[in-house]
């Protein structure tokens, strides 16, 4: 096998105006559930990536920006939250966030997949 056939990209593109590109090393899962087609690659520069219908959910490289982002803010902005609800978290970083809240007491899940 040369190294042409082993140029694997994952491209997403936005709106026909920007896109990104990530080398692929590998593939380590290619599937579909009911509801979507889910990709997991290692990559050249961001360690194991998530695609859902062939866009990037995250990387390994940066999912706690998105994860810190979406619990941080609105927890600190609540006096003493107890209970979270996470809708659509299925890789587990939102609610690994949440329970680093010492008033969290309860985290639910909620996701399409199984």
């Amino acid at each position: 096998m040369d190294d042409r056939q082993l140029d694997l990209w994952v491209e997403e593109r936005c709106r026909g105006i920007f896109a990104t590109r990530f080398r692929v090393r590998r593939v380590l899962f290619a599937g579909e559930s009911p509801y979507q087609r889910v990709d997991v690659v290692e990559t050249a520069g961001h360690g194991r990536m998530l695609l859902n219908d062939g866009l990037v959910m995250l990387s390994e490289r940066d999912e706690f920006v998105y994860h810190e982002m979406i619990v941080h803010v609105p927890l600190f902005a609540h006096p003493r939250p107890r209970r979270v609800l996470v809708i659509g978290g299925g890789d587990g970083g939102t609610v690994r966030e949440a329970l680093r809240h010492p008033s969290v007491e309860h985290v639910r899940l909620v996701e399409i997949d199984a």
